[in-house]
């Protein structure tokens, strides 16, 4: 039986934006981590884990202020290692899922909390590869403008591969992992452009309501 936990991180200092990016406004009039969870729980997986760092208070306190009939399947997890990079959080993530549920998750789903473009919908694609590929890395693939191929996530990880994520330090995310399964045959890519755009600066939102996507 598969059982999918997702992790959501957001554990960043947002240092570009000037203020905790994740509390602006996205254009559904949500806070752009709000909407973030909402497109996660909106796929009923089994869990998801928020990966909490330089904001943790202000996410944590928004999350339980707007906690939904099923928050007991929201966990947030304080990242104490938020400033060594992205990998910590990953880290952080993977190890509190491994932690609950007597390791029964299959999968992790990892997401960025910044993805302003990224809906249900299309997160569901990734999950559609997955019963005839369970034991391949469902990864995110989007094309930029010298039409070079780019494989991030969101992404699917099997259980398979948790090890080598946690084994990932610095200020560096989980292409490497991808890119490993790619060379051996075992990841599969869906195309997601939605998962290009990002919110780094307070510039980003202008580009985002421009994009075709």
């Amino acid at each position: 039986m598969i059982k999918i936990a997702s992790i959501l991180l957001a554990g960043g200092e947002s240092k570009r934006y000037g203020s905790n990016k994740l509390l602006s406004p996205h254009y559904s009039g949500l806070p752009l981590i709000q909407y973030a969870l909402q497109q996660l729980q909106a796929l009923h997986l089994d869990a998801t884990y928020v990966v909490t760092g330089r904001w943790h208070s202000d996410i944590a306190d928004l999350i339980t202020a707007n906690a939904v009939q099923d928050s007991n399947s929201v966990k947030v997890c304080y990242n104490p290692s938020w400033h060594e990079g992205i990998a910590s959080s990953i880290c952080c993530g993977i190890s509190n899922a491994m932690q609950a549920n007597d390791h029964q998750y299959t999968h992790v789903l990892v997401h960025l909390a910044d993805l302003a473009s990224v809906t249900t919908t299309t997160l569901q694609a990734l999950i559609n590869e997955l019963p005839s590929n369970p034991n391949h890395i469902i990864f995110s693939q989007w094309y930029n403008r010298v039409l070079e191929t780019k494989a991030t996530v969101p992404a699917i990880f099997p259980k398979a591969a948790f090890d080598s994520l946690l084994a990932l330090s610095g200020d560096k995310g989980a292409k490497k992992v991808i890119e490993n399964w790619k060379n051996k045959g075992q990841a599969i890519g869906v195309n997601h452009p939605e998962s290009a755009f990002d919110i780094d600066a307070p510039s980003d939102w202008e580009a985002y309501r421009n994009t075709d996507v």
